[in-house]
């Protein structure tokens, strides 16, 4: 009964919204997938594979840098986090017991990677003028390695604590022993090396800018390509307990870059700008495709290649570029990006969840360490702990909804896959007439009653935003699984009712009939068919193409002589169903003559046999009553430039013909009632056609005048045709005898 009463609300709400002159015709606007819950703000949400948010794990803040970026993260046996930033070349500690602060500082901007050996020391790459040092007792560095190259991008460690160092733009992977002898272990030819990472097996992993190339090395330094990206970079690397390797290849834009070593202390920030796509009605067609859009060339590509060395795209995206990955203990692969500052989870089904959102733009490192995982942000750069319980604060924003117009909101429902409600959440709107909100928007409205549907208070506007509360709970949460969760949420509008636009009217050349395809007849009592005239010299171009012009469409034209046809284009905002009307008055009248009523096709055909001679002008009128009230109903209208109906056929009178010797001069006149002549042919004794021009030169007007020559004709008697053709395509012959002596 509750149910029943709701949508006895909502529909007498719908109602209320016609009679303030609104369409009759309601849409809706549906959140269910995972990229049109993406375009919304997540704060403290997760967003699911399948679709849909849930409270996300907690991210608790654990060090602010004040630095711009976070380039690398590393782990000692101790537990103790040791972060490498730019621009001043900082390198930060957080201990065991998460309190961090600065911990060391280099003389280069960046610090682009950090590796630990097996004695716990520590390693620090940097850049430009790129050097490697190591830490041996405490945050004093000492130059361990310092190549020609500029960058150094990647370190690896081996078992013996053989350092790996991925440089460039020479891109060459060097090979340091522990006392620092140094040798080339591969030229790649590539023009860097920016990502490396040593399996179990020892078998180095290396990825490359810009041929986006994947090489493995043998112990003896001979490499093999595993995958030869479409994407210009591998940008990093991870192996999972099964030796399954997967590598983040990204393209579209260029990486977190360091700045030159004289960089001043300055506040940067990279803009990374998502864009998402427009409402869609839920009348219309909808596909989701599996793993996502696969059309064009992505910014993201996430690779898993096993042990047979087959690869496989596990995730691909657009928005956003991936900057690291870690494999967790239950199979998921994480996934730290810039778009918003999420970091995505790649289940072993290759199901996606967006398990959170931090406060900044990118992230771009991820370290787990006893369970526990870290997040590294960069814009600005910041170490984040992401925990087992639930934050205390989680809501979730939509993107803000254009209905195009003004827009009268009916009901709001929201539920849980396989629930008809969502019990606990709390749901509020708001709406204003800016494609932002801002301080001219309505205040929230809500929370909206527990039950999953509820009658949208806020007042008719062109824009609508909803929001989504979770209660708080504490208790450990997995990505996914909580109890609390929003799969769909909906919002049925009316729009404001406004008159349809005719675009266009278009009056076709004479003789031009529209035949409904295959063989219906066209309006205006014309039939299909008529004779077939293509092969006449003297028809107007427009006529001859016609037959010519043929195609399986669900209209086509045909050549039928007197006809005269209209064709229109129109448009309705509402996007509702338009009817025409077509009318035409004669020249020098008042009244208009209504030829069709109730059309739903945008063509029309007259057959001007049935009219008298004249001028005529048409009128269509497109109505949208088919889905409006009587007394909402608008309609406009549109008039046709003047056109000529001519059903009287031309004349062709033949003056004397003057003979002298095998010569004989011929002169016509040429008369049309209601139009133009438009062109006279003439033959003798049957031979082929010839066109003749009137004597001033152009045919333009009601009577033209000719004047021909015949030179060289037999003796005897010979047989003349004259025929003329007028401007709407009717056709007069006229013929006459002559003798050469």
């Amino acid at each position: 009964m509750r149910k029943l009463i709701r949508f006895c609300l909502a529909l007498q709400a719908l109602v209320w919204a016609c009679q303030s002159a609104y369409a009759t015709q309601p849409d809706r606007w549906t959140v269910s997938t995972p990229e049109e819950f993406l375009a919304g703000d997540l704060k403290g949400v997760s967003v699911t594979g399948e679709g849909g948010i849930v409270l996300a794990p907690a991210l608790e803040p654990l060090l602010d840098t004040k630095e711009a970026f976070v380039y690398a993260v590393v782990a000692d046996p101790a537990g103790n986090i040791y972060l490498g930033t730019g621009n001043q070349g900082k390198i930060f500690r957080v201990g065991a017991d998460g309190k961090g602060a600065e911990w060391a500082k280099l003389a280069e901007a960046g610090i682009h990677a950090l590796a630990i050996d097996s004695n716990s020391r520590l390693y620090a790459a940097s850049a430009p003028d790129g050097k490697v040092y190591r830490f041996d007792n405490g945050p004093t560095p000492q130059v361990f390695f310092d190549p020609d190259d500029k960058y150094i991008w990647a370190l690896a460690i081996d078992s013996q604590n053989n350092v790996y160092v991925g440089t460039g733009p020479k891109g060459i992977v060097y090979k340091v022993n522990p006392q620092g002898k140094s040798e080339v272990f591969y030229d790649s030819k590539e023009t860097h090396i920016v990502a490396l990472e040593l399996p179990a097996d020892g078998r180095l992993l290396a990825g490359t800018a810009p041929g986006g190339l994947i090489f493995r090395f043998a112990p003896d330094g001979k490499p093999f390509v595993l995958h030869d990206s479409n994407l210009s970079e591998i940008k990093a690397l991870a192996i999972d307990r099964y030796g399954n390797i997967y590598a983040a290849g990204l393209s579209g834009a260029a990486p977190l870059e360091t700045p030159s070593s004289d960089t001043s202390d300055t506040d940067v920030k990279v803009k990374v700008t998502a864009v998402a796509t427009g409402p869609r009605a839920d009348s219309e067609d909808e596909t989701v495709a599996a793993g996502g859009d696969t059309k064009g060339l992505k910014k993201t590509e996430i690779y898993r290649i096993d042990k047979n060395n087959s690869v496989e795209v596990i995730y691909t995206s657009n928005d956003g570029l991936p900057y690291d990955l870690v494999v967790r203990p239950d199979g998921n692969l994480l996934i730290a990006t810039s778009n918003k500052g999420r970091i995505v989870s790649i289940d072993p089904r290759r199901f996606p969840t967006y398990l959170a959102q931090t406060t900044e733009e990118q992230v771009t490192q991820l370290i787990e360490r006893g369970g526990r995982l870290y997040a590294a942000t960069s814009n600005l750069g910041k170490l984040f702990l992401l925990g087992g319980k639930s934050s205390g604060v989680a809501t979730y924003e939509s993107k803000v909804f254009d209905a195009g117009m003004t827009a009268a909101w009916g009901a709001i429902r929201w539920r849980s896959r396989g629930s008809s409600t969502a019990p606990g959440v709390r749901v509020f709107t708001r709406s204003g007439n800016t494609s932002t909100a801002d301080q001219t928007w309505t205040d929230w409205d809500g929370p909206y009653p527990d039950g999953g549907t509820a009658q949208v208070k806020s007042p008719s506007a062109r824009f609508l935003q909803w929001k989504v509360e979770f209660p708080e709970k504490s208790g450990a949460i997995s990505p996914g699984q909580s109890a609390d969760s929003v799969d769909i949420v909906s919002v049925a509008y009316l729009q404001q009712n406004l008159a349809p636009q005719l675009n266009s009217v278009t009056v076709h050349a004479p003789g031009v009939a529209f035949v409904e395809f295959p063989g219906a007849t066209t309006g205006g009592g014309v039939s299909p068919g008529g004779p077939d005239r293509s092969h006449l010299l003297s028809l107007p171009r427009s006529v001859r193409e016609i037959e010519k012009g043929t195609s399986s469409v669900p209209a086509r034209k045909i050549y039928y002589p007197g006809a005269r046809s209209l064709s229109w284009t129109a448009s309705d905002a509402n996007q509702d169903d338009l009817v025409y009307s077509v009318s035409i008055r004669r020249q020098g009248e008042n009244n208009w003559l209504l030829l069709k009523d109730d059309l739903t096709d945008t063509h029309y055909t007259i057959d001007g046999s049935s009219l008298p001679s004249g001028t005529y002008v048409a009128k269509v009128t497109a109505s949208d009553r088919l889905c409006n009230p009587p007394d909402q109903a608008l309609d406009a209208q549109l008039f046709s430039k003047v056109f000529t109906v001519a059903n009287d056929l031309p004349s062709v009178q033949i003056s004397p013909i003057q003979v002298q010797n095998r010569t004989a001069t011929v002169q016509f006149t040429c008369k049309s009632a209601g139009s133009t002549i438009h062109q006279a042919e003439y033959s003798v004794d049957g031979r082929e056609w010839s066109i003749v021009f009137p004597a001033d030169g152009i045919a333009d007007t009601e009577t033209e005048q000719y004047s021909v020559k015949l030179d060289n004709l037999s003796a005897g008697e010979h047989q003349l045709l004259v025929r003329v053709i007028d401007s709407v395509g009717n056709v007069s012959t006229g013929t006459t005898r002559l003798s050469v002596h």
